[in-house]
């Protein structure tokens, strides 16, 4: 069979392939990881595939729908998500027409969490949307040339809404081939905080953690963290080299690769990374939990490549930590935080404000827990309530959510907007304490100097600079914003 996979563009900037959903105040573009690695899975099975990330090349409808209709495919698969799902719906209809009556499928957390909605809005021109994972899912329409009797999806059937039987979770991590990503070119991708170019790499998925705010675990890949074994993810790096052999960086998009129940394992991947000479060839970064703190398992790192941490401290305020379920303390984030910077290893610290209680002054004691940490740099954000998470859960029990619909989820720059107004917060709060806490954190003389001593090439000199031109141009927009509210 013939599959054209697609990522549409909901407009430049806009990042539908990290754990949020806008067009992000740093300009970043991800990888497409899980859609590279279905792609993989169809190829494997000798499917001839196309595989369009429309959004990174900030590709308009028009040229996208004539792409599908060139390589005249028999089985259309559409990524979506939360705020982009309107203008998703829209891809696919055109998809539907340019083909001539391919299958079309939708793929991505928000179809997951929202199969009966989608389907009902797509009613006429999409034949099914895909629940959890979908690798195998797709492999199964493609081999069979159906969506009828597929586990793992949903669709309509004579106007009613049909849930196939659920599809299990991938056990085999190391049965799945590497991602496809000789579809894509890796001078697409920005991100200031990582070495140009880089790629991510997902070495295990799902997440044993509990935070109610975190999409991906709760709708997506479960509470189990599947690892690929140390070997494959050695494997995997050189593979990337090879494709791209002026790669920089590898950073492991896995929800948490420093949980302290597989230590083992990250030193086994650290211990291979030096073995093979890898960290002569590349830096590395990852998501981390901020409860690491052997300091011989960070210097072991640090000796292997890794230089950079993004990780979600999330407040700065303990009763906050315990009502999010980060299982976490403070005072265990702060001896993480040293104990990163002894071994010489970067921190990129996630904050949020808008968690369920949040007030002004507990708003203001992470804004200041930010500066006391000594990170490198930091984002703030108001919390996303995306569908299928406790939080939202809670928030739209409670009538805190007063968005109308899902483009909502944005504002008309299609930038992250707040959808919750918490009982001691209001929206607009929330939005000038997140620019609080990104402006106090920045514009200090000690943060300036560390920016400047940071800087090593050209290269690094390209990315600050994106990174303050990004800087600017969002708080230029948010006191336009501002302005007209006044």
């Amino acid at each position: 069979m013939r599959v054209f996979i697609v990522n549409p563009s909901f407009g430049d900037g806009f990042v539908k392939t990290a754990r949020w959903f806008a067009k992000s105040r740093g300009r970043v573009q991800r990888h497409p990881d899980y859609l590279a690695r279905a792609t993989a899975v169809l190829e494997a099975a000798g499917h001839e595939c196309k595989f369009l990330d429309a959004q990174a090349k900030d590709m308009p409808p028009q040229e996208t729908t004539d792409a599908i209709r060139a390589f005249r495919p028999d089985l259309v698969v559409v990524y979506a998500t939360t705020p982009s799902i309107l203008s998703d719906l829209e891809h696919t209809r055109l998809a539907r027409e340019a083909t001539g009556g391919a299958l079309t499928v939708m793929v991505g957390s928000h179809v997951s969490a929202e199969p009966e909605d989608t389907l009902r809005r797509g009613a006429g021109y999409l034949d099914a949307v895909t629940r959890r994972e979908y690798d195998y899912t797709l492999r199964e329409i493609a081999d069979r040339g159906t969506v009828e009797g597929v586990a793992g999806l949903s669709r309509l059937a004579d106007g009613e809404v049909v849930h196939e039987a659920e599809r299990p979770m991938i056990e085999d991590m190391d049965s799945l081939p590497f991602p496809a990503w000789h579809h894509i070119d890796i001078m697409d991708y920005h991100d200031a905080g990582k070495l140009y170019p880089f790629i991510t790499l997902i070495g295990g998925r799902g997440c044993p953690a509990k935070c109610t705010f975190c999409q991906l675990p709760q709708v997506m890949y479960g509470h189990r963290y599947r690892t690929h074994s140390p070997a494959r993810v050695l494997d995997e790096i050189e593979y990337d080299l090879d494709l791209f052999p002026n790669l920089r960086e590898v950073m492991f998009e896995d929800d948490t690769l420093t949980l302290s129940t597989h230590q083992d394992r990250l030193r086994e991947i650290c211990q291979g990374i030096i073995d093979r000479g890898l960290n002569r060839k590349i830096s590395w970064s990852c998501n981390a939990r901020p409860d690491l703190t052997d300091l011989d398992t960070l210097k072991l790192m640090k000796e292997s490549g890794a230089r950079m941490f993004c990780t979600g401290f999330e407040f700065g305020n303990d009763e906050m930590l315990k009502r999010i379920k980060k299982g976490i303390g403070t005072e265990k984030m702060r001896e993480y935080a040293q104990n990163a910077k002894r071994a010489g290893i970067r921190i990129h610290g996630c904050f949020m404000i808008g968690g369920p209680g949040e007030t002004r002054e507990t708003a203001m004691q992470t804004i200041r827990f930010a500066q006391e940490l000594d990170i490198d740099t930091c984002q703030f954000t108001g919390v996303a309530a995306y569908p299928g998470t406790s939080y939202y859960d809670w928030a739209k029990r409670n009538g805190y959510v007063v968005a109308s619909d899902w483009g909502d989820w944005v504002d008309e720059d299609r930038e992250q907007r707040g959808v919750v107004d918490v009982p001691g917060l209001s929206m607009r709060e929330i939005e000038e304490l997140v620019d609080l806490g990104l402006k106090s954190f920045y514009l200090r003389p000690k943060q300036m100097k560390t920016i400047a001593g940071n800087i090593r090439n050209l290269s690094d000199v390209k990315t600050k600079l994106h990174g303050l031109k990004s800087f600017v141009d969002y708080f230029g927009k948010s006191r336009k914003a501002a302005g007209e509210r006044t």
